[in-house]
C-alpha cells in the first residue's frame, strides 16, 4: 500500500471515529426511535447520503452534485426529524419550515 492510499485510509478511519463520537455524544439522554437514539440516527442518515453521492462523484472526478446533496441531506433530515421526534412546539416546526426553505433555494 503505498503512502497516498494509507494516508486516505487513516482520513476515512478519522472522519468515520470522529462521526460515531458525535453520534454517541449528541445521543446522551435524547429521543429514541425505538431502541436506537434519534440524534445518532440523523448522523447516520447524514454519512449514509453523503457517502452514497461521494462514491459516484470520485470516479467521476467531478462536483455537480455538491449543492444538490447538501440540500437533499437538509431536507431529509428535517423532515426525518419533523415526523420522528416526540415532542415538537410552534417554535420547532417554523425553525423546520426555515431550514427547507433554505435547502430548497439551493
Amino acid at each position: 500500500m503505498d503512502a497516498q492510499t494509507r494516508k486516505a485510509w487513516l482520513i476515512f478511519g478519522v472522519s468515520v471515529l470522529i462521526g460515531v463520537l458525535f453520534a454517541w455524544a449528541g445521543s446522551q439522554e435524547g429521543a429514541r426511535l425505538g431502541n436506537l437514539p434519534l440524534y445518532a440516527l440523523v448522523v447516520g442518515v447524514i454519512f449514509l447520503i453523503q457517502w452514497l453521492v461521494f462514491v459516484p462523484s470520485y470516479f467521476a472526478q467531478t462536483e455537480k452534485f455538491y449543492d444538490l446533496t447538501g440540500s437533499l441531506t437538509y431536507i431529509s433530515v428535517t423532515l426525518f426529524l419533523v415526523l420522528f421526534s416526540p415532542a415538537l412546539d410552534a417554535r420547532s416546526y417554523l425553525l423546520a419550515a426555515l431550514v427547507l426553505v433554505w435547502a430548497a433555494r439551493l
